[in-house]
């Protein structure tokens, strides 16, 4: 990248995914002192929430003319999740590229059931870029196979820092967590419909089979136009079979919710950052897979998900707090 020259990012921002606005708080980490313009669903929070310049998504190609360097930035950008919008994305990088824009595509996941003309569209905007990073290694086996050279490097939210401890104690006293108990987060998601009824069965289970423990839902994504992308409408379901279950209410700035699993006993986890984020925090998981990007990251480090019974949640829980309480 030139110095000084005004730089594009473009991403899956203002969609209230934990994860995504995670991302990008870390590119802006590393982007720190450079002139950022973020193209966002939801351009006002986004710039409230990470204090930078944000225009709307029917900005982004005027303001090719404005910018040489356009970074496409992280996380399952080419997807099967994406919608409509976000299946645009590659056409978006070919036409910057036309144009004679620098283009970099850092700290992405690939999808290896990418079919068709959006994988052909993607691997265009690889293959045209000035630079590709991806953030596991079966993303940069399955892009070697394309013919595409990558380095493999770690998810861009790894840059950003949690926030202060005290900021995660108060959002889960805000839910009404009581820390005399041991505190259960439940970082679950709906998107895999065949999935969602066996998960949500074994949590309520779950919940009445220990009773002695604190269980608190902390939606990872609060999306505000497909349902099954809002997390917190599924914590409302569970919130009915379950009523002493505590939600995090709100939306927070993905430093805050870093620095919450830090205050917690246990993780059971099934959106991808969840998984980072009680990896960086040194909290005991319990994985539970949705997605080939959630068995591509368990695999790296030699882990198994559990399955998604009421069994198999409660053996792996309590031996993951046992083995905590005996650590400390």
């Amino acid at each position: 990248m030139i110095a000084q020259q005004p730089i594009l990012v473009v991403g899956a921002y203002g969609y209230r995914n934990a994860g995504d606005e995670a991302i990008l708080a870390g590119l802006l980490q590393t982007l720190a002192g450079r002139r950022v313009t973020v193209v966002s669903r939801s351009p006002a929070e986004t710039g409230a929430l990470h204090g930078v310049d944000a225009i709307g998504l029917l900005s982004a190609v005027g303001a090719l003319r404005r910018h040489r360097t356009v970074l496409i930035g992280g996380g399952g950008l080419f997807g099967r999740d994406m919608g409509r919008i976000g299946r645009l994305l590659p056409v978006y990088g070919l036409l910057a590229a036309a144009l004679g824009r620098s283009v970099l595509v850092e700290g992405v996941g690939i999808d290896p059931a990418l079919r068709g003309i959006h994988r052909l569209l993607v691997q265009r905007l690889l293959r045209s870029a000035s630079r590709v990073t991806v953030r596991d290694r079966a993303s940069a086996a399955i892009l070697r196979a394309w013919g595409i050279e990558a380095v493999a490097s770690e998810d861009p939210s790894a840059q950003m820092p949690a926030a202060p401890a005290r900021i995660g104690r108060g959002l889960l006293r805000a839910a009404g967590v009581e820390d005399r108990r041991q505190v259960v987060g439940l970082c679950l998601t709906a998107v895999n419909e065949a999935l969602t009824p066996r998960v949500t069965d074994a949590v309520v289970a779950l919940m009445r089979r220990h009773p002695e423990l604190e269980f608190c839902f902390i939606p990872m994504s609060q999306h505000p136009y497909v349902n099954d992308h809002n997390d917190l409408l599924l914590a409302r379901r569970l919130q009915a079979s379950w009523p002493s279950m505590k939600v995090v209410e709100g939306v927070h700035h993905p430093a805050a919710i870093l620095s919450l699993f830090g205050s917690l006993d246990a993780v059971i986890g099934m959106r991808y950052h969840s998984l980072l984020f009680a990896e960086r925090a040194g909290v005991a998981l319990v994985p539970i897979s949705y997605a080939a990007k959630c068995d591509a990251w368990l695999a790296e480090r030699g882990l198994r998900p559990v399955p998604p019974t009421a069994a198999g949640l409660s053996r792996a829980v309590t031996r993951t707090l046992a083995s905590r309480s005996k650590a400390s």
